[in-house]
């Protein structure tokens, strides 16, 4: 009976529309609430894919380190830097060391070099229409 009479006397005292207005207000702020939520969520999806990507590419990574560890451990590999670095050779071999710089090479780079042009463009045109 207490409670009625409590009831009785709130509804007196408050604006018709409080208690749609609470209600209104109740309901959006649960929609706030669960759309931040879901924004929330979506970003930790976002980060752990970005992560699995990541993890992947670094697996893939490892996997290569390891195929290149193995073959540097190889007896291949290590004649070949012995060759190249030391001028190792076998018995009976001839080890030739080729300059970088031989006459050669430098024959090459002249003939890949664009022609220098002497004398301005307009002068060709001048005379491929005029004659000299």
């Amino acid at each position: 009976m207490a409670e009625d009479n409590f009831i009785k006397r709130t509804s007196k005292n408050l604006p018709e529309g409080f208690w749609r207005f609470l209600i209104i207000g109740v309901i959006i702020y649960a929609f706030i609430i669960v759309g931040k939520v879901i924004y929330d969520n979506y970003g930790q999806n976002k980060s752990i894919d970005g992560q699995r990507a990541e993890i992947t590419n670094l697996k893939d990574e490892i996997a290569s380190l390891e195929l290149n560890i193995a073959y540097y451990q190889t007896d291949t590999y290590k004649e070949k830097i012995a060759r190249a670095k030391l001028r190792y050779a076998l018995p009976g071999e001839t080890v030739v060391a080729v300059p970088y710089d031989s006459v050669a090479i430098q024959a090459a780079k002249a003939a890949s070099a664009p022609a220098v042009i002497a004398r301005p463009n307009i002068e060709y045109w001048k005379i491929y229409f005029f004659g000299e």
